[in-house]
């Protein structure tokens, strides 16, 4: 059985975190974490994108807008910069990606006056391995543009993005998923800048309208307002591109709009906002923590519901009825489609009619649209891949987290283990399990993560003792730390490097998928577990988040707190209900 001084300290933890999540609720149904999520190369790549779209404009041939905009942004990157000369997003530790961004905008908008910043940020990027250290190479590539935008690199020495590739539509999706439009508007940008031979020229004529027809497609998708997926990096990258093609000046001046709108008064830019993504995490704990029918989760449940797109996002190719991660106009997400549809079907009403099915097995119709979504973008081989059918392996391609999330909620809605497309993802699944028993997700640090979702949806469909099942809880189990926290389980010594501290996000995956896979309240296991997430727990009743969360894998990390309080609550909560119904259990 739990200890029952622990059994106590969990029931407060858990009473505690809902409220704090409660707290960060805001009006429109909302939960969000602390304000403070500056991002650096946010930061950095939008101020390249304004000096360059003033320029093109003609109005200020120095680059430099008239409120100040810009200098303040400067003045924001020389003050964040960190003593070992590079920068990256707080709780995060310095990374290549926006130390080589922020100091090629140093250079090209201030190079006088912040040449000290980027001396050092150009000698910390040297010892971090420099842009060829990126594990992307499409980030070392957008670099190197860089480089050559601040005069550090001649750019008719970069590779040649090919524009012809927009003449086949399937095939450069699949290849680029959501990198697409922003694909385009670079290739558009360097084709006008470039030297080319009377073939290039010839191809980039036959391309051209097509490439602009995907970036004017996404454009308008969004209320031609200039914003693109309501994520600043995005709408810098997309800003830039078109404004050095010359070829659609109200894009690119609607985007620099945008940008403006979306800047701090210190001249600084947050990371994108995660409004859909941080209420799916925060309904998910609170569910587990039996508030289901709190009246404070009606603004959640409507929310979810207006911001679920049913507008096909046409230059992708997907077709609508999906969520995003933020407004009504972020784009295709599988992920947060597949939680927020598992979330709605656990609130009052998700369920359909007084007996709690209908013909389909669930009442919500737009979770009826979700899992049709899901259905159609399910990939050949029955993975999911993050929005378009059968993306290519990578950072947008097949993901076994997002492919054993997308099982959940077929499950949650009433799909049996039998169905099709159960079968070929758990078919899929099991192919993709690593030897040491692990598993990959792709949007978020090391092998933890990936390992603990998907042996929760193994242990739903073959069963907890199936091998693939066993060897997922042993490695789980074995990569636990002395002090019973997680980190990546990635490290052959734990208590080395990246891994040495474990997190709360870790943690609570590990915890709450130990206990779906059989292990009792009272295993040591959990009991050290459950003692590392309470001890954890700030006096607000929240936790702090540690950088596991991949805006772009391997390259650009962000820590945060409103993931990490969601994880814990959930993982505590199960807990809990667990030494309730089984207060004598033990070990497994």
């Amino acid at each position: 059985m739990l200890n029952p001084t622990l059994a106590e300290q969990v029931d407060k933890a858990v009473t505690s975190g809902a409220e704090a999540l409660f707290a960060r609720q805001r009006p429109g149904g909302v939960f969000a974490p602390g304000p403070d999520r500056y991002s650096p190369a946010n930061t950095a790549v939008a101020l390249i994108a304004l000096h360059l779209a003033e320029q093109a404009d003609g109005k200020n041939p120095d680059g430099q807008v008239d409120d100040g905009l810009v200098e303040r942004g400067v003045t924001r990157l020389c003050e964040t910069q960190r003593e070992d000369g590079g920068w990256a997003m707080p709780g995060v530790p310095t990374e290549v990606l926006s130390t080589a961004v922020v100091t090629d905008a140093l250079q090209l908008i201030a190079p006088e006056r912040a040449a000290s910043a980027v001396r050092a940020g150009r000698e910390r990027l040297a010892a971090l391995g420099g842009p060829q250290a990126l594990a992307e190479p499409a980030m070392t590539g957008l670099i190197r543009q860089f480089d050559a935008l601040a005069g550090l690199g001649d750019e008719a020495e970069l590779p040649r993005l090919p524009l012809e590739l927009l003449l086949l539509p399937g095939l450069s999706r699949r290849l680029l998923s959501l990198r697409l439009p922003i694909f385009a508007s670079m290739a558009l940008g360097q084709a006008a800048r470039r030297r080319q031979g009377p073939l290039r020229r010839r191809l980039n004529a036959l391309a051209r309208p097509a490439a602009l027809s995907v970036v004017r497609q996404a454009y308008e998708r969004e209320g031609s307002t200039g914003g693109f997926s309501a994520d600043p990096w995005l709408t810098s990258l997309i800003c830039i591109g078109v404004t050095r093609s010359g070829l659609a000046p109200d894009i690119s001046r609607a985007a620099a709009r945008r940008l403006r709108s979306m800047a701090r008064p210190d001249g600084s830019w947050d990371l994108m906002e995660l409004d859909i993504t941080w209420s799916g995490f925060a309904a998910s704990a609170l569910l587990e923590a039996g508030r289901a029918d709190d009246p404070r989760l009606a603004g959640t449940r409507a929310m979810f519901h207006e911001r679920q797109q049913n507008t096909p996002f046409t230059a992708l190719g997907c077709p609508g009825g999906y969520w995003g991660f933020s407004s009504a106009r972020s784009w295709p997400m599988a992920l947060e489609t597949a939680e927020i549809s598992s979330a709605l079907l656990r609130l009052p009403g998700g369920a359909g009619d007084s007996d709690g099915h209908d013909s389909d097995g669930h009442g919500d119709d737009h979770v009826r649209r979700g899992i049709a979504w899901l259905t159609s973008v399910q990939d050949s081989a029955g993975s999911w891949s993050l929005a378009v059918r059968n993306s290519r392996p990578g950072g947008f391609g097949p993901c076994p987290y997002m492919t054993a999330k997308a099982v959940d909620a077929l499950l949650d809605s009433g799909v049996g283990t039998d169905d099709p497309r159960v079968t070929r993802a758990v078919r899929w699944l099991l192919a993709r399990q690593a030897p040491d028993g692990s598993f990959e997700a792709l949007w978020y640090r090391g092998r933890t993560p990936g390992t603990a979702v998907v042996l929760e949806t193994l242990c739903r469909t073959v069963g907890a003792t199936h091998p693939a099942a066993e060897r997922a809880r042993e490695r789980l189990v074995g990569t636990q730390r002395d002090d019973g926290s997680w980190g990546t389980g990635d490290d052959a010594e734990p208590g080395t490097g990246e891994d040495a501290k474990g997190s709360t996000e870790e943690t609570a995956w590990a915890l709450h998928a130990l206990l779906a896979a059989g292990l009792g309240p009272g295993d040591r296991t959990v009991e050290s577990a459950a003692r590392r997430l309470a001890g954890a727990q700030r006096p607000d009743g929240g936790w702090a988040g540690a950088p596991v969360n991949e805006y772009i894998r391997f390259c650009y990390r962000y820590a945060d707190d409103q993931i990490a309080s969601g994880l814990a609550v959930r993982a505590l909560a199960r807990l809990r209900t667990a030494a309730t119904r089984d207060p004598e259990g033990a070990a497994a």
